[in-house]
């Protein structure tokens, strides 16, 4: 007779392995027998078959794991298609280098910075995590918050840090770098706020 709790035990390792598990492991982190293993396999690969189951149990490389089943493969791909982020804009690109390189910034300084208003590509970056507000300017009017890139920003592009950016003047010209500094400044009020330590190159 199958045990529950011992078939539970091998479907829970099972589900969280990303790689086939040995016999020799599952009966080392559940705690059976061979015959009580042999009893859960039978049971899961009965319960995950692939005319009742999305996902099926495969016996591969030496050992059994779950995998989906290959019949809902286009459903699968969909799926994949239909979820996958679409590419960034080049307005998007320029909104995380601003930020990147002049953040934190408000609002109002990154559309100063761009030229054009960029609250519609701003909420879009925050929705899909890659800018964050990180504080609040409270010495401009209202108290704007502040936004700046985010830890998954740095992870996408392979960066432990700022510092693994190349140098903002590398990129841009010194006289449309000081443009664009100047028209951020025009936002901000008398008292500025200071000035990050590599915003000087």
């Amino acid at each position: 007779m199958n045990d529950p709790s011992a078939t539970a035990r091998v479907e829970a390792v099972l589900l969280v392995s990303p790689r086939p598990v040995s016999t020799a492991a599952l009966k080392s982190a559940a705690g059976l027998s061979d015959a009580e293993l042999h009893s859960a396999i039978s049971f899961l690969g009965e319960r995950y078959s692939p005319e009742a189951s999305g996902i099926v149990l495969r016996q591969v490389a030496g050992g059994y794991q779950f995998a989906t089943n290959p019949d809902c493969a286009s459903a699968v791909e969909r799926f994949r298609e239909e979820s996958r982020p679409a590419p960034l804009s080049s307005a998007a690109h320029e909104v995380l280098s601003c930020a990147l390189y002049m953040g934190p910034l408000t609002r109002a300084e990154i559309s100063a910075a761009r030229g054009v208003n960029s609250d519609a590509v701003v909420r879009g970056l925050i929705e899909r995590g890659l800018l964050a507000e990180t504080g609040a300017d409270r010495e401009s009017p209202g108290a704007p918050a502040l936004l700046d890139v985010t830890d998954e920003l740095l992870a996408a592009a392979g960066a432990s840090s700022r510092q693994d950016f190349a140098p903002l003047d590398s990129l841009v010209g010194p006289e449309e770098l000081s443009r664009v500094r100047e028209r951020v400044g025009a936002t901000e009020p008398q008292s500025e706020r200071p000035v990050r330590p590599d915003e000087d190159g």
